[in-house]
């Protein structure tokens, strides 16, 4: 039986941890813990249940028809950006990453070789629209924040004429 996700102002979660559980180990959805512990709900270090998932996350669960989703009608993507951060979150997806939010880290994903609570990200991808020239002082800068986290920058773009997203990777070497 599929599990029922609720829809509430355009944001899909899930309020059952068996679903959290069998999202996260079977389908590598890690979402974002919102809510606070009952028994100390001051603090925020910790966060509990609902857990809210990425449009991509929710979009791509209802693409492979593994969940219900009830409540306010659920419609994403619904921008041309929305469509190409869909098609790069299917193929990291499809790749076997953890992909969570990247905006910490001046990216739009975080790319994880294993679950997050057991491994650090390893990359920081960044969309960059097909064609687009991208300056070398914002290469210098994107490269050099990755030094700064211990991780590899990740520029991907769709290319509309093959239909595929070619990625590259950016490592800053210091000499």
């Amino acid at each position: 039986m599929k599990p029922t996700l609720r829809c509430a102002s355009g944001q899909v979660m899930a309020t059952n941890a068996d679903d959290v559980l069998w999202l996260r180990t079977k389908h590598r959805v890690v979402g974002s813990l919102e809510g606070s512990h009952p028994a100390n709900p001051l603090q925020n270090n910790y966060f509990g249940l609902p857990l809210f998932l990425l449009p991509e996350e929710a979009a791509l669960l209802v693409e492979r028809d593994v969940i219900c989703i009830e409540g306010d009608k659920f419609a994403w993507p619904q921008s041309e950006r929305d469509h190409l951060r869909f098609k790069l979150f299917k193929d990291l997806h499809g790749r076997g990453f953890f992909v969570t939010q990247g905006i910490k880290f001046g990216g739009d994903y975080l790319l994880y070789p294993g679950d997050p609570l057991r491994y650090h990200s390893s990359h920081i991808v960044s969309l960059v629209d097909h064609g687009q020239t991208v300056a070398a002082r914002e290469l210098i800068t994107l490269g050099r924040v990755c030094t700064a986290v211990n991780k590899i920058r990740l520029l991907s773009s769709w290319n509309p004429h093959t239909d595929h997203i070619t990625h590259i990777t950016l490592n800053w070497s210091g000499f």
